[in-house]
């Protein structure tokens, strides 16, 4: 055996299947899975039907007494079920509980459909920079013009009203002047309620649940909440002298789903999707989410059963970007809903220091106080301005004691370089950008020390200055606004496509980088945030101005049918702003929304998006569109490919298919087949069109993500504006991809996978030690819809039982901190392949010798067929009784 040393100093290893509850339920309606996120011995029961729930219920009191704690009931025509907590007293090593065979029995009732494990759902970490009300800031930073939102407000006179939008959020400061001033009707804020109160964090044993009648957010500075929903509403629809909001005269709901500070959970959140529908939502818009790209969760399936109804559901896609390709999260990977990315604004409020020998003053952000104390600054790395300054304590120089520490951007999180300095005693960092651009906002909200960005430029010139003597900085904290380079391109933290199953997500962008809005009064009432969560109330603030207009006019109001609008004018960014290559729309969906013309134009096409999945089949590579005149006068389009750069996922000479962080680029260009070049559409018509895809000619085993646009080019522009759609496809096989990372899986005799035990070596498992047990440590470079696990026995080389039951729909692994590796224990028991309700409980193992085998399945693998798993065996554990 051998220390196993990993990626950063030793990996952080998440455990996917340890003992307790909802990770090793067996039974058929169960839909495990190996989300890290998973809170033991919580439920969700899906009924066929609404009067199942209360029979459910008392037969859970019944069979479990107090030990049974029932959270919350649905009956609900679009969703009928309830959530409890199982408090077990005794349970057991293999299976679920000591109670696992009285589940069963009630899980194998007719009536239940379904049953999933409860999932915690982060808070977004978004830290906000405070900003005293300012007529001329808030002017400058507003994103309005980048969107035509100002030409609807100033020519169109729409500004929302009529339409209700729904936020499922951290609840509100409804008393804030911008908000209305009040709660309920004849205010701004007139629907919602507080489903969990102050105190609720899901991730703690017996969460505090104290429901409350109105969403107010009134948590307190002290309470580090970070005034999230206050600010996601401003956004939707706040006015004041000097804001004003996507649709000011919106109405507005608020469900609270966070405390002040921790995690919800899925229940809540389907609880909040439901009373916002059942109000009559005209909109739902969730800023919330999690890092796995499948659609199969609850709370997903039950947004896409509210689309389906009608009501239009806009989530964000995720803060992930800088982690890859596959990085858009749940649920707004659901089906018919909307997935929204982020553009960065064209406007920055930065501070600015003094540093002493250099003329001009260095623009800086902070997610931290603008005012820094006076104080010398040195290199923070021995050799600063290399890939991983500040990642490794042992590199960085005794002299940033008492100092700020200069470092570059770049490998690990910004959390992590401000603790390895702040233990090297560093009073505040200095990060410079590493990829030329400007004055940038670190995300590091549980940094020690402050950490401020600024741009390259800057950085090279203050290190230019340091190897000269000493440098001194001095603060004002005075904000200042100052152009983004960035304006109107994609942010860096807004998550890459596609959804796991190759479903175009992103579907569509808004301002979401250095957003101005409210704040609660507590928080000092006005504030910057950036993330989608952002550009997704911008979103849904667009769309009711759509649905004003539409309710006059009398156009559709269908889900699909309004996304389509917004997808077919949308602004194509370039991936970088003075080069013409156009972005993925891997990133930018359809582009950056253009509400104005989206309001005007009457040219109509459906689908407003293409996938041409990958090269394992011809099923996906020809697609239809029809375009439909509802203008007075016809229109004349030609049709062409507009190429955007391609998404290169892997580095597979430096680092096989772990996907780089954050995604590179390719100029690898599909050629598109158009059955009609040109065409002209009559008043009242429509036109078909097909279009076949011809992949880029590229080494399939680097599964390179091209895409575009297919683009019609309007020949009056007086008649009708060019329209869009995006697509995008896979050179490759996404079934070949390997599952398991280089050098994994891995025995282990520790719970951290520090000492790995290679095939010919044997670990000895003593059986009578209640503690001992043997580890797998693993990391999915893919994600995986099905993982099992066996145990061999040496001797006759068969399969004597499941060491785990199976694992449904697991993400893929990253290179952050938390989510490197997992772990499988095994104690030395065996779910026989006879498993019956009638004995549930796993089986301890004879004397011997045994191994191992985990199965993971290939991304469109079949279940049913071997070759489609990756396999892994162990070397030989000796158990002895």
């Amino acid at each position: 055996m051998k220390r196993r040393f990993s990626l950063v100093p030793l990996f952080a290893v998440s455990a996917l299947f340890l003992n307790g509850a909802n990770a090793l339920l067996q039974h058929e309606k169960f839909q495990p899975s190996g989300d890290a996120n998973v809170l033991t011995g919580r439920y969700i029961v899906e009924f066929t039907h609404q009067d199942s729930t209360y029979p459910f219920a008392q037969s859970l009191s019944r069979t479990f007494d107090n030990d049974v704690q029932i959270n919350e009931q649905f009956t609900h025509d679009l969703f009928s079920g309830l959530s409890f907590y199982l408090n077990d007293p005794a349970p057991s090593s293999v299976t679920a509980s000591s109670y696992d065979d009285k589940l069963q029995a009630l899980f194998d009732h007719d009536h239940v459909t379904s049953v999933y494990p409860i999932r915690a759902i982060r808070r977004p970490h978004l830290a906000a920079k405070p900003v005293h009300e300012d007529g001329s800031l808030a002017k400058a930073i507003s994103p309005h013009h980048l969107t035509q939102v100002d030409r609807v407000h100033k020519e169109l006179k729409h500004n929302g009203k009529g339409i209700v939008v729904g936020i499922i959020d951290s609840g509100v400061d409804y008393y804030h002047p911008a908000l209305g001033g009040g709660f309920g009707k004849g205010h701004k804020v007139r629907y919602g309620e507080d489903l969990v109160g102050d105190k609720y964090d899901s991730n703690e044993a017996n969460p505090i649940i104290r429901p409350g009648p109105t969403p107010l957010d009134n948590c307190g500075a002290e309470s580090k909440a970070s005034g999230h929903g206050t600010h996601v509403s401003g956004i939707v629809a706040g006015k004041a002298d000097n804001f004003t909001g996507v649709a000011p005269e919106a109405e507005l709901g608020m469900w609270r789903v966070f405390g002040c500070t921790g995690s919800t959970s899925n229940d809540i959140v389907i609880k909040a999707l439901l009373k916002a529908y059942d109000i009559g939502s005209d909109i739902i818009s969730l800023s919330l989410g999690d890092n796995s790209g499948w659609s199969e969760g609850p709370d997903a399936v039950v947004a896409s059963r509210i689309a389906k109804k009608g009501t239009i559901v806009v989530l964000a896609s995720g803060n992930e970007g800088e982690s890859g390709a596959f990085t858009v999260g749940t649920p707004s990977t659901g089906k018919g809903v909307i997935s929204v990315a982020s553009f960065d604004n064209s406007n920055n409020l930065v501070y600015k220091f003094k540093a002493s020998g250099l003329s001009d003053s260095i623009a800086y952000a902070s997610d931290a106080s603008g005012k820094f104390k006076t104080g010398d600054i040195v290199a923070g790395d021995s050799k600063v301005g290399g890939t991983q300054d500040a990642c490794d304590p042992s590199t960085i120089p005794a002299s940033v004691k008492g100092n700020y520490g200069l470092i570059k951007r770049g490998s690990c999180a910004f959390s992590d370089k401000a603790e390895n300095l702040s233990k090297a005693g560093a009073i505040g960092v200095v990060v410079y950008d590493n990829a030329g651009g400007e004055a940038f906002g670190p995300s590091a909200p549980d940094a020690p020390i402050p950490v401020l960005g600024i741009g390259q430029k800057d950085g090279e010139t203050l290190l230019a200055a340091l190897k000269k003597g000493k440098v001194t900085l001095t603060f004002d904290g005075k904000l200042t606004p100052v152009p983004l380079a960035t304006a109107k391109t994609v942010s860096s933290f807004s998550s890459v496509g596609a959804s796991y199953e190759l479903d175009l997500r992103p579907n569509i962008g808004a301002p979401g980088g250095d957003i101005y809005s409210t704040m609660p009064r507590y928080l000092g009432s006005w504030g910057l945030m950036s993330g989608t969560s952002m550009a997704t109330p911008y979103l849904s603030g667009a769309i009711a101005l759509y649905l004003e207009s539409a309710k006059r006019s009398g156009k559709s109001i269908q889900p699909s049918f309004v996304l389509e609008e917004f997808q077919h004018y949308a602004f194509k960014a370039p991936a970088k702003n003075g080069d013409h290559n156009l972005d993925s729309p891997l990133r930018q969906g359809a582009g950056l929304i253009q509400v104005y013309d989206t309001l005007q134009q009457k040219v109509h096409i459906t689908p407003g998006q293409f996938s041409f999945n990958d090269t394992s089949s011809t099923q996906h590579k020809t697609q239809t569109f029809t375009i439909k005149n509802y203008g007075s006068e016809t229109v004349s389009y030609h049709i062409s490919n507009n190429v955007s750069l391609a998404v290169s996922p892997y580095d597979i000479a430096t680092s096989g298919y772990t996907y780089i962080q954050p995604i590179n680029y390719t100029t690898a260009a599909a050629k598109l087949r158009i059955s009609k070049k040109s065409i002209k559409v009559a008043p009242g018509k429509s036109v078909k069109v097909k279009v076949s895809v011809i992949p880029p000619n590229t080494d399939p085993k680097q599964h390179i993500m091209y895409g575009g646009y297919v683009q019609l080019s309007s020949s009056n522009k007086k008649v009708g504006l060019d329209l869009s759609i995006p697509y995008f496809g896979v050179v490759g096989r996404q079934v070949d991809l390997p599952i398991y990372d280089q050098d994994f899986p891995y025995l282990s005799s520790d719970s951290e996978g520090k000492v790995a035990y290679e095939k010919n070596e044997t670990l000895v498992f003593h059986q009578h030690n209640k503690t001992s047990a043997a580890y797998i440590v693993t990391r999915f470079i893919t994600p995986t819809a099905l993982v099992q696990a066996d145990v061999i026995d040496a001797k006759t080389k068969k399969v004597i039982g499941k060491a785990i039951p199976d694992q449904t729909y697991l993400p893929r692994n990253t290179l952050n901190p938390g989510e490197q590796a997992q772990v499988i224990r095994w104690d030395g028991t065996y779910l026989p392949k006879s498993f019956s309700l009638s004995s549930p409980n796993g089986i301890p193992v004879s004397h011997g010798t045994y191994k191992l085998r985990l199965k993971a399945l290939h991304v469109f693998g079949n279940p049913k067929s071997d070759k489609d798993f990756d396999s892994w065996t162990s070397g030989p554990i000796k158990v002895i009784n």
